[in-house]
């Protein structure tokens, strides 16, 4: 089979077709690539009757229902296509006019390709159509180039004048007056240098953020543009994984047209995230990846690499039930035969799954909140009654601040400890207890120590079960058992930091379906996550739990999900914050990620009178989106109080919108707009996220001592970088509960507005 040439853009124009239920014209192309593939040439589909030559070596087809498919001839000699556009004749005729005289350029930093134009030899083109129909005005009106740095203004080797005039100019300025510019850029400088400034309006405008960024560094090296001979073998080279995928075997043509889902994570990998995929590691290993860089992506597909390398049963392990869902979802649009080898498990699941391996019959029911409650009542009445409890640091807590206190308190405590070893807790050279900045002595923790115990106690005798208990049981269960084998050849893991460490010694006790300890044979464990991204105040040592990363620690820097914009506020949000990452003894702030190259708005400040405007300007927005096409289930609103996802919950249906909360569904392509906690949100991207209710008391809570604000800014942080395009912050500020101290670490990273009678009225900064 001839080489075929699939472009990541291509599969987001054939992706848009199946959801839009063209499949004839889906059909009709994976014919092409077969008939391409077989043959080296197209001949089943009609060529169009006039030709093409606004691209060089171009083929233009006719498809049914006057759809148009777009082919490029990449290698004269071997009939390699690449095949860059299908959609319908005015679609094509704006995509071919907007890229008349593209190129593929090579980039002399990286050896990635960019199809962009490179105005080099005279052959200038104005497109006709540059109407921008999707931006806002507001957007519309900035300068084209104002993302443009000081470093790359200089790389230009433009003039003054020139410079002056490029750093003036609007979108709305170049749709109406595009040949204007070019005329006047002309008489401002050189040729060369005014083409190289058009060639960046055209590509701002465009939105074609990494191709412009490209642009930029060859703006004086036109000898990187690839040559034709050449150009087959860069497109196919690893630095090119993301961007191209080669399908040279048919079978690999058909698996993945029969999965109709077109997801680009399926096909298209960064050289780093590939070779993290593939590699072979001798013993445990931890991926340390920034928010939106691909950890999830590369946990499927690297359960994959494993399941079809060992044909032995792999598992991918969670913190929550949608996650597990979604990472269940991804496996089943990735894999063929291969999918009956990988299992997915949250990490209660999987505890419970192991205890039943060991013939342990857990029948107990979930630990009830209202069971919870009665339990740490009990407790705080027992400890109040202890002699000396008034002079301890717990004695000057208010109700709400020592029953905080108890709670994370009794999990770090019954995560790290199983019931036997509990006295440990009372040697501080034994369980050194991080993360509190408040002091106990041996008599506060001999205090603690009885209720922990009583507490722990209380939950088996209501005959129900929680985290910790069925944990505990299943490590003190495999520490007994010398001769049992395992399940899993693999076990890979997703947000590890919010493990506790009894969690990560389960892990390392587990063994292979030969009894071999997982903790100790190649690709036996894969750790990934994020110690910025940390929502649960736990913490752990891996080599403290049995598992030795060192000499296996690999990271992934690149953010892929978000634009510019919201990464920015993001990260200034926890940058100056330490966090744990799998060692709670080494805190560090977290590592400046590679930010995208695509821009966007600014994350929104939304300041409301009071809640019911804060639901209705939410519901109100939710509805403007919808009417403009954009998805229902590629919008998500986050709220950490259940009262306000039910107010806003019921809002959107008085406007008729369907709604689901997204541990219930998690397809993005679905009718229904997504409401979560900061929890279920977590793992996963929207186009559009609103976060509410951020307001101090809420966001951060109540009561919370100063080392523990890096835990609710973290918090805020995963639920901002859910966001790809648009992020919506609100709030209602009160006398007892104003605006949360965190909008002002990232006000100036944001547009401002109050929303006041069903209006938003822009905050002038």
């Amino acid at each position: 089979m001839e080489a075929v040439i699939y472009t990541k853009k291509f599969n987001g124009y054939l992706r848009s077709l199946q959801e839009a239920g063209h499949k004839k014209i889906v059909q009709a192309v994976r014919a092409a690539m077969a008939e391409a593939g077989t043959n080296g040439s197209i001949s089943s589909l009609p060529r169009t009757k006039h030709g093409e030559s606004r691209l060089k070596n171009v083929e233009k087809f006719d498809l049914p229902g006057a759809y148009r498919l777009v082919v490029q001839l990449v290698d004269g000699v071997k009939k390699t296509r690449a095949f860059l556009f299908v959609g319908d004749h005015d679609d094509a005729e704006r995509w071919l006019d907007s890229h008349r005289n593209y190129t593929w350029v090579k980039s002399p930093t990286d050896g990635t390709l960019n199809f962009m134009p490179a105005t080099y030899d005279g052959n200038r083109h104005v497109p006709v159509d540059r109407l921008d129909l999707d931006s806002p005005e507001s957007e519309l009106q900035a300068p084209l180039l104002r993302f443009l740095s000081d470093d790359d203004w200089s790389n230009l080797k433009c003039n003054d004048n020139q410079m002056s005039l490029a750093k003036r100019i609007t979108g709305a300025q170049f749709e109406q007056d595009a040949d204007g510019i070019l005329v006047k850029l002309d008489e401002l400088g050189d040729y060369d240098s005014a083409s190289t400034l058009f060639d960046l309006f055209v590509l701002a405008h465009n939105k074609d953020w990494a191709e412009l960024n490209h642009r930029v560094l060859i703006a004086d090296e036109a000898s990187v543009v690839s040559e034709d001979n050449t150009l087959q073998a860069e497109m196919r080279s690893i630095a090119n994984a993301e961007h191209f995928v080669t399908f040279d075997d048919e079978g690999m043509l058909d698996e993945f047209f029969g999965k109709k889902t077109f997801s680009d994570w399926m096909l298209f990998l960064h050289p780093e995230q590939k070779k993290i995929v593939q590699r072979d590691y001798k013993g445990p290993v931890r991926l340390r990846g920034v928010s939106g860089s691909g950890k999830t992506s590369v946990l499927v597909h690297r359960a994959r690499f494993l399941a079809k390398k060992y044909h032995q049963p792999v598992v991918l392990v969670t913190l929550t039930e949608s996650m597990r869902k979604l990472l269940e979802k991804l496996v089943d649009e990735l894999c063929g035969a291969e999918k009956s080898l990988i299992q997915t498990k949250t990490m209660n699941s999987f505890a419970r799954d192991v205890l039943s391996e060991l013939q342990v019959r857990i029948n107990f029911a979930p630990l009830a909140p209202e069971a919870q409650q009665v339990l740490m009542e009990d407790a705080i009445a027992t400890l109040k009654d202890e002699a000396g409890f008034s002079k301890t640091p717990m004695g000057s807590m208010q109700e709400l601040e020592l029953r905080n206190f108890l709670k994370e308190e009794f999990e770090y405590v019954r995560g790290r400890l199983c019931p036997s070893e509990f006295e440990r807790y009372l040697d501080s050279s034994l369980f050194n207890r991080r993360g509190r900045a408040i002091a106990l002595n041996k008599s506060a923790r001999e205090m603690i120590l009885k209720v922990v115990v009583r507490y722990a106690a209380g939950v088996e005798s209501k005959r129900q079960q929680d985290h910790e208990l069925l944990v505990s049981q299943a490590v003190e269960r495999m520490s007994k058992e010398s001769g049992n084998v395992g399940q899993y050849r693999s076990v890979l893991v997703d947000e590890v930091q919010d493990l506790t460490e009894l969690d990560v010694v389960l892990l390392s006790k587990l063994k292979t379906p030969e009894g071999e300890v997982l903790a100790h044979v190649e690709n036996g464990i894969f750790l990934a996550g994020d110690g910025a991204q940390s929502i649960y105040k736990r913490g752990f040592a891996l080599k403290r739990a049995g598992i030795d990363v060192v000499g296996r620690s690999v990271s992934l820097k690149k953010n892929y999900r978000n634009t510019h914009e919201i990464l920015t506020a993001a990260f200034n949000l926890v940058s100056k914050f330490e966090f744990s990452d799998t060692d709670e003894d080494d805190l560090r702030r977290p590592s400046l990620p590679d930010f995208a190259k695509r821009h966007g708005e600014k994350p929104w400040l939304i300041q409301c009178q009071n809640q019911n405007d804060e639901v209705e300007a939410v519901a109100n927005k939710v509805q403007s989106l919808l009417a403009m096409g954009q998805t229902a289930g590629q919008i998500c609103i986050i709220a950490p109080q259940n009262r306000l996802r039910e107010e806003v919950r019921q809002a959107l249906t008085n406007r008729d919108i369907q709604s689901a909360e997204l541990r219930q569904d998690i397809d993005y392509e679905s009718d229904n707009v997504k409401i979560s906690t900061i929890e279920s949100a977590k793992g996963h991207e929207f186009a559009t996220v609103f976060i509410m209710g951020l307001v101090e008391g809420v966001m951060p809570q109540a009561n919370i001592q100063a080392h523990e604000e890096s835990r609710e800014a973290s918090r805020l942080y995963v639920a901002m970088t859910r966001a790809r395009e648009s992020l919506y912050l609100t709030y209602n500020p009160t006398p007892g509960y104003p605006a949360s101290r965190f909008l002002m670490s990232i006000q100036d990273d944001c547009k401002e507005a109050r929303y006041r009678s069903g209006e938003f009225q822009l905050i002038e900064a």
